[in-house]
């Protein structure tokens, strides 16, 4: 739990410093301009729903970004993955680690014959992030 404790801590710490940044570049920029892409791309970092909410950065704008990128914080592809069944029951016991852009992270292994609900796996570590 301390260590979900320290991610929250830290996706803080980004969120604030976000936000001084984003608040200095609306104090001083031109009539109309647009926001920085390094702006963007430290937001769409940071969870799109929670910095639109948090810093008033339009919600539509940071999921278009997100999405045109196809990635979030440079951790890889955003979205559904595939996964091929049949290598999840091979030897050596099949395990999947699971990650989000906090840096919370769920690993699993599995024993020889157990098998799991990974879509429940999956469902619970996203409402737990939360």
């Amino acid at each position: 739990m301390e260590s979900k404790q320290s991610n929250g801590a830290r996706t803080a710490a980004k969120l604030g410093q976000l936000r001084r940044r984003i608040e200095r570049w609306r104090w001083q920029r031109a009539k109309r301009s647009p926001m920085p892409a390094e702006l963007w791309t430290a937001a769409t970092e940071l969870g799109v729903y929670r910095v639109a909410r948090e810093l008033r950065v339009g919600y539509g704008s940071l999921k278009d970004r997100l999405d045109a990128g196809g990635q979030r914080g440079g951790r890889g592809a955003r979205g559904f993955v595939e996964i091929d069944g049949t290598a999840l029951l091979a030897a050596p016991p099949p395990s999947v680690e699971v990650s989000d852009a906090s840096g919370l992270k769920v690993a699993i292994r599995l024993g020889a014959g157990q098998t799991v609900d990974w879509a429940a796996v999956v469902a619970a570590f996203r409402t737990a992030g939360r």
